[in-house]
């Protein structure tokens, strides 16, 4: 599975896409980035910009891995109202896009970093962007 990125990794400060906009009608794993060695942040900023459907629902999962992308462990989750870190007791979970809005969060940053949609509702189509930056 080729990096995203590139084999130079992302350099800091510098944004990039895990998910250009595009309307999007079913849950979808998206781009995975080499950010580079472990260590530092990563900020994610979710950015709907249409919602339509029967009640459309959308959060984006952020994830990473420390093994070469054959184990993703879950960074946290973002939603219209904010975000959860990771998936242990207390973690919470923010609440589903349903329009148009936006989301961000800081989470820490491992070497390999994707996100994914999580897609509900009746015939439901989102146009969002989803970008990072390695702080």
């Amino acid at each position: 599975m080729p990096a995203y990125s590139g084999s130079s990794g992302i350099k800091r400060g510098n944004a990039f896409d895990f998910k250009v906009s595009s309307a999007e009608t079913a849950s979808t794993t998206h781009k995975f980035t080499d950010t580079g060695s472990d260590g530092g942040s990563l900020y994610v900023n979710v950015v709907v910009t249409a919602a339509s459907g029967t009640t459309p629902t959308l959060t984006v999962v952020v994830e990473g891995s420390q093994d070469g992308g054959a184990t993703w462990f879950k960074l946290g989750t973002i939603g219209s109202d904010g975000y959860s870190h990771g998936s242990g007791s207390g973690a919470g979970t923010p609440a589903n896009f349903t329009a148009a809005g936006s989301g961000q969060a800081i989470f820490p940053r491992p070497q390999l970093v994707r996100t994914r949609s999580v897609v509900g509702g009746t015939t439901p189509s989102f146009t969002y962007t989803v970008q990072g930056v390695v702080q």
